[in-house]
Order: structure tokens, then sequence, then C-alpha cells
């Protein structure tokens, strides 16, 4: 008995067709690229301020002095004059509490809508050191008296100094700190303001303009509300 299998009515024009049917689909899926995620969103700024990106906060140990030192040796290296902009603000930010981060914003919108539309005219809270009482900032610090209010919140004085040629000129303020997400943070600054140094008498005494008014920090920035 003759037995013809299926295959043999298939002619070789047949079975090249089929075979490209079935690559093509696979030549196909292998030719097209992944589509790549969504960029990230961008990081929330606090509106009127102008921040690029928000850094991580530095490494600091777990007490609100390890903190505070933390933020004083910053300030000192950077120098910053008025309220901090662009990538200097971004290194202060994790450092400050949310009610002086929220209080900063109008002030930072008075100062650029001032820039904006008034060219002509010295905007405000662009000169001075906002941190400390002296304008011209500071040299040195050094941490002294702790006063522990509640179990999140600290204060503490800091005697600073600023060094020029023509002398030195030295000083105590009062700092609060604020433990907030479990990291303790810079709540406001209460201006000790000009301390005549014996050494320094006369030029100290001709230096006082140099201080800010007796105050706080947090009352300087709401007169922008």
């Amino acid at each position: 008995m003759l037995v013809l299998s299926s295959t043999a009515c298939l002619s070789p024009t047949d079975e090249v067709s089929v075979a490209a049917q079935d690559i093509a689909p696979l030549q196909a899926t292998e030719r097209t690229p992944p589509t790549p995620p969504p960029p990230p969103p961008a990081p929330a700024v606090e509106p009127g301020v102008r921040a690029e990106a928000v850094a991580e906060p530095p490494a600091v140990g777990d007490s609100a002095a390890d903190a505070l030192q933390a933020f004083y040796r910053m300030h000192v290296r950077l120098k910053a004059s008025g309220l901090p902009v662009g990538e200097d603000l971004a290194r202060y930010q994790p450092m400050l509490s949310r009610r002086l981060l929220a209080l900063m914003a109008p002030a930072a919108r008075e100062r650029d809508r001032v820039i904006a539309q008034a060219p002509g005219v010295k905007p405000p809270y662009i000169e001075g050191d906002f941190f400390t009482s002296r304008d011209d900032g500071v040299t040195t610090f050094k941490l002294g008296k702790h006063i522990v209010r509640t179990v999140d919140l600290e204060s503490f004085e800091i005697e600073f100094s600023y060094t020029e040629p023509s002398g030195t000129s030295r000083w105590t303020d009062r700092v609060q700190m604020l433990r907030e997400d479990g990291r303790w943070k810079l709540d406001d600054v209460e201006y000790g303001g000009y301390r005549q140094d014996g050494s320094d008498g006369e030029r100290d005494r001709d230096g006082e303009r140099n201080f800010a008014a007796h105050g706080r920090l947090s009352d300087t920035l709401r007169q922008s509300e």
C-alpha cells in the first residue's frame, strides 16, 4: 500500500511563503526599541523662591547642637549675602524649618517683583547676613549657653566674630532649633546685635551701624507679608 503524507501536496513556493509569513513578525518585533519610561516629576519649589534643585541634607549628628554647627559651617563657607538663591538655596533648604521657608517665600517674591518692575531701584533682601546680626557676615562662631525648651525645641547662644583689616568685632546671637521629620532644623535667629569689645572700643562704636536692628529673623521676613 502507498501512503502519501500531507506535505507532499505542498509546492516549494508554498513552503517559502509560509516561512516568510512566520519570520516577518518576529523580525519586526526585534527591531522595535522599547518605549522609555517618562521622566520623574520636577521637585516642588516654594512659590516665589528660586531653586534649581533640592539638595540632600548633609550628614550630621543626631543632636540639635550637631545640626546647628553643620548649618553655620556651611554658612561661613558659602558667604551668602541676602536671601539665598539658586544652588545656595538648595543647600540651605533641608536645614531650615518649614515655618522659616514659608516666611522666606513672600520675601523672595517681593525681591523678584522689584527686580522685574523697577530695575533702577535697589531690591530688598539681596544684601546682608540674615542668619547673624552683622551685615558683613561672620568669620568664626562658637556655641554657648544651651536651653532645652521642649523635646523638639532647643535654643543656643552663639558667640560670633567678624575679622577685617581694622580689627575684630564680637557679638552673641540666639538661635532656635526645631526637630521636624526626625531632623533638627534652624527655626529662627534672635539678633543679639552690637556688643562692644573693650580692645576695639572706638572702632566698634563706629561700626555699630554694621549690625542689624534688634529683633528676630522671622520678624524681618514678615515685613514682606
